[in-house]
């Protein structure tokens, strides 16, 4: 399985509405797919059938936010919530095409926390990072 990594200094990352802007400069937002796109059962003599999987945009990503900053503090409230939290939003990364100025946007759909968060410390300075781990059901990239 192939994975997709967003620069997180020329990404906005937005969960049900809010802006993620406390992610530590440098570091990146993964996505990577859980399922292939595909299935095949091969028969004799040549033969395959192949069908698109219904669970084939099961993406997980995984961001790290900077310890006690606003951001860690929401995403702990989610995942301290009695009720799961369910997280629609996007990706979006600028880039210039042929002169033109053009957007890729992931599409974020029906998430949830699915793991504790990992805590990170640094003993040299004080970017100490919390990261989260959130499964969406689909993720759609669109160009």
């Amino acid at each position: 399985m192939s994975q997709i990594v967003i620069s997180a200094d020329t990404a906005t990352i937005v969960l049900n509405g809010r802006i993620i802007t406390d992610i530590s400069a440098g570091d990146y937002i993964t996505l990577t797919p859980s399922n292939a796109l595909t299935s095949r059962a091969n028969s004799a003599n040549n033969g395959v059938t192949i069908s698109g999987r219904v669970d084939a945009g099961v993406h997980v990503a995984v961001l790290r936010v900077q310890k006690f900053s606003n951001d860690d503090i929401w995403l702990n409230q989610q995942r301290n919530a009695k009720i799961p939290t369910v997280f629609n939003g996007s990706v979006k990364e600028s880039f210039v095409r042929d002169g033109a100025a053009l957007k890729e946007t992931y599409d974020l759909q029906v998430g949830s926390i699915t793991t504790q968060p990992t805590q990170t410390k640094n003993n040299q300075d004080v970017n100490a990072l919390m990261e989260y781990t959130i499964e969406f059901r689909n993720v759609v990239r669109k160009v």
